[in-house]
């Protein structure tokens, strides 16, 4: 019950029918303009305002990339939609031009995613929407995106192995100088932590213990799955902390953020090296070393799921060293590895190893 029928159901209560008075509301609206799409007092939207929801995500818990990546789709729908409103049919048809230009499935995934995000975002700040921004046409038009699509892959980034990451540790140390061990510092670090670009944007000096025995641990404050700051542990092996402490002591970085821009006479800046920095140094170091296909700042979180995979560790174990918070993403990664690890071929090699033992010389 709206506040203006509280106030009137009082009066009718209060006074007899003949002292009731008359409530006469005047609306004054310029015709000139047209009621704009915002909310009533009651909280009800007609459609999915877009303005209204991007700015709701700058107080939701996400990542500053998927924030990014979010309000990025909305206003590319928006501007597709030019003025009409956002409907279920309409979100579909959107995801027809999506394929119609051969975008990847992961396209449609994350515009999709990312409407449902804006719909809750609103439900949650006290909005209700008449009529739903994506259902059932949106969900059966992705599935078969989806499905159709899959030949066009997620931009077919690949996996850097620990034997061309060392490579390119090795090319930057060559250098001599602290640009050179900076990036070698990254790189492992990168490699044996399975870390994101933003979170080795994000350390700190305090956050990284070197431990007696030549490795190291360092302590992940943020992470994409973990807003909350909650943190996690990831241990470096003897060779990534050594390049590690050769940075920071030759930079000397003792307190702030651990990784930083180094300019062209050798002077270490105060700030943080920015994610989109270190992505930058990554891909730079990879094609310095000869490294075919396309780089990303994750191939190196990408190889180590691989060489995990390979050297037979759990789809649970690469989902909690990566800290993902789903196993879709590494068991994506990792399915190359994982067939070749499967069923059949554990039942090929056991053949082959009983013949091997039965016939050295295949012979009988």
């Amino acid at each position: 019950m709206t506040p203006m029928s509280q106030l009137l159901r009082r009066m009718r209560h209060a006074v007899t029918p003949a002292e009731r008075p008359l409530v006469v509301v005047f609306v004054l609206a310029d015709p000139a303009r047209p009621p704009p799409a915002v909310a009533t007092p009651g909280g009800a939207l007609p459609h999915l305002d877009f303005e209204l929801a991007i700015s709701l995500f700058d107080e939701a818990a996400m990542a500053d990339k998927t924030r990014k990546a979010y309000v990025g789709q909305l206003r590319r729908y928006a501007a597709w939609l030019d003025g009409r409103p956002p409907t279920d049919r309409r979100l579909a048809e959107y995801l027809d031009m999506l394929d119609d230009k051969g975008r990847a499935p992961s396209s449609a995934v994350t515009a999709v995613a990312a409407v449902k995000r804006a719909a809750v975002e609103s439900a949650l700040a006290g909005y209700r929407i008449a009529e739903p921004p994506a259902g059932r046409l949106a969900a059966r038009r992705l599935a078969r995106f989806r499905r159709e699509g899959a030949s066009r892959g997620r931009g077919q980034v690949r996996g850097v192995t620990w034997k061309e990451t060392e490579r390119m540790c090795k090319l930057a140390e060559g250098l001599r100088d602290l640009r050179g061990k900076r990036d070698a510092a990254i790189i492992g670090l990168a490699a044996d932590g399975l870390m994101r670009v933003s979170e080795v944007s994000g350390l700190n000096a305090e956050d990284v213990s070197f431990r007696p025995d030549g490795k190291a641990e360092v302590l992940v404050r943020r992470s994409k799955t973990d807003q909350y700051g909650r943190g996690e542990v990831v241990h470096l092996g003897a060779v990534a902390a050594a390049r590690l402490r050769s940075w920071v002591e030759a930079a000397g970085v003792e307190r702030g953020p651990l990784f930083r821009p180094v300019d062209r006479s050798g002077s270490v800046s105060e700030r943080r090296l920015g994610p989109d920095s270190v992505r930058a140094a990554i891909k730079r170091r990879a094609r310095e070393a000869g490294i075919r296909g396309r780089v990303s700042g994750h191939s190196l979180r990408i190889g180590t799921a691989q060489k995990l995979a390979e050297e037979g560790t759990s789809l649970v174990e690469i989902q909690k060293e990566g800290r993902w918070k789903s196993p879709d993403m590494p068991a994506y990664y990792v399915r190359g590895q994982a067939a070749s690890r499967g069923a059949v071929a554990r039942l090929r090699a056991a053949e082959e190893n009983q013949k091997n033992l039965c016939c050295p010389k295949r012979r009988c």
